[in-house]
């Protein structure tokens, strides 16, 4: 079908990139099993996936290599099997941490609960079972289910149907599913924000208003009493008795600060919005969209074969130079949720005085702001994701 260089670029793309995923994957084991604050449920999850990306991973970077032995070879058949369970594994993780987020966020569900065990026999027993029976499966008139493809050893040509109903549905279930309960945990948590920025402008309305009156009342009595050096001011708090109003002189800009800090202890209350849920759901999708990317291609050339037998070649190309980077994926998943807890162990172990000082400065910056309360992204070591954004709400 195609011409030898042509073939040969598409066994270099494929070792090339199923390297590149291989030592992104060693990477996440290595930082994941030296860094215990690192071992949080959602990271967790995401190093079962990349043993998933790993197995993928050696199955492409044997390329053509199988192909040339023989479709019967043991290193064709053993190739096809890796290709079958581990490529596909990853959209049944992704599908996992997508009803994690959906269990958080809906049903209040502690992740340190998880039994991860459990999702490791569905997540990598569903594809095996499947990839173990067609070692089995084989007739006289179209041989063994697993054989040559155009890239690897995989599914034979012959077998198309057992391709699409033990692979690509599979993988395209797992990816609408994930898409709907990521889409229903964000249209959770987006409307809970709204509602408590609602009553946090709400509330402040009504501080600005009192504030209005004080000024009023403080500005009549500068000038009844202009010979004096300090302004009489009212001190109105939101549960003052109507028979008891505090008169007490204050400097000018107190009144100024007390509303400050009014302001301040109000958008204090209402800014606590739980990082774990957002985190969780950050990463879900993040996940989600990159095995997304991964299968497109190959669903479009099996799609674009179905209707005509004749694949082009840059179709090959976008094949080889996808689904082998599973592993890059999940790595840069995996640094980009973890960096803060990344940035303070450099800081903490190797000294990195530049990051010291842009977190106390930035910590400075934010505490100037308002008053809030933080909480780091590994904070999810001891907090169990309980519901607090309209905490506030239920007093």
């Amino acid at each position: 079908m195609f011409a030898d260089s042509q073939l040969e670029l598409l066994a270099l793309l494929e070792r090339v990139f199923s390297s590149i995923s291989l030592v992104s994957v060693l990477l996440i084991f290595v930082t994941y099993g030296s860094i215990p604050r690192l071992r949080n449920p959602r990271n967790t999850f995401i190093v079962f996936a990349s043993i998933a990306n790993f197995g993928a991973s050696i199955g492409t970077v044997i390329s053509r290599d199988g192909l040339a032995r023989g479709e019967d070879s043991a290193l064709c058949r053993a190739q096809s099997f890796l290709v079958h369970v581990f490529m596909q594994s990853d959209a049944w993780w992704s599908l996992g941490m997508s009803v994690n987020t959906f269990r958080i966020v809906f049903f209040h569900s502690n992740p340190h609960t998880f039994n991860k065990w459990l999702y490791s026999l569905i997540c990598f027993g569903g594809p095996f079972i499947s990839g173990f029976t067609l070692f089995f499966i084989s007739t006289p008139a179209r041989g063994p289910v697993y054989g040559a493809t155009t890239t690897w050893c995989w599914i034979r040509e012959s077998w198309v149907s057992i391709r699409l109903f033990t692979s690509y549905i599979f993988v395209w279930i797992c990816i609408a599913t994930s898409i709907i309960l990521n889409t229903m945990v964000g249209f959770r948590l987006f409307r809970a924000r709204n509602e408590a920025r609602g009553i946090l402008n709400s509330r402040i309305q009504n501080t600005t208003v009192d504030h209005q009156t004080v000024t009023e009342t403080s500005t009549d009595a500068c000038i009844q009493g202009s010979e004096h050096t300090f302004v009489t001011a009212v001190a109105v708090t939101h549960k003052l008795a109507p028979d008891a109003t505090n008169v007490e002189p204050i400097p000018p800009n107190q009144t100024q600060q007390s509303l400050g800090s009014a302001t301040g202890s109000t958008k204090s209350k209402f800014w606590l919005k739980d990082p774990i849920k957002r985190a969780y759901l950050f990463t879900t999708f993040m996940f989600t969209l990159s095995v997304l990317v991964t299968w497109v291609p190959a669903s479009i050339t099996r799609i674009h074969s179905l209707l005509n037998r004749n694949v082009p070649y840059s179709y090959q190309v976008a094949i080889v130079a996808v689904m082998p980077l599973q592993g890059l994926w999940n790595a840069l998943i995996f640094f980009t949720t973890s960096r803060g807890v990344l940035r303070d162990v450099m800081r903490d172990k190797w000294g990195l005085w530049g990051l010291k000082s842009a977190n106390i400065d930035s910590d400075l910056v934010e505490m100037e702001a308002v008053p809030r309360v933080r909480v780091n992204e590994h904070s999810e070591a001891t907090d169990s994701g309980s519901d607090v954004e309209l905490r506030y709400r239920a007093r």
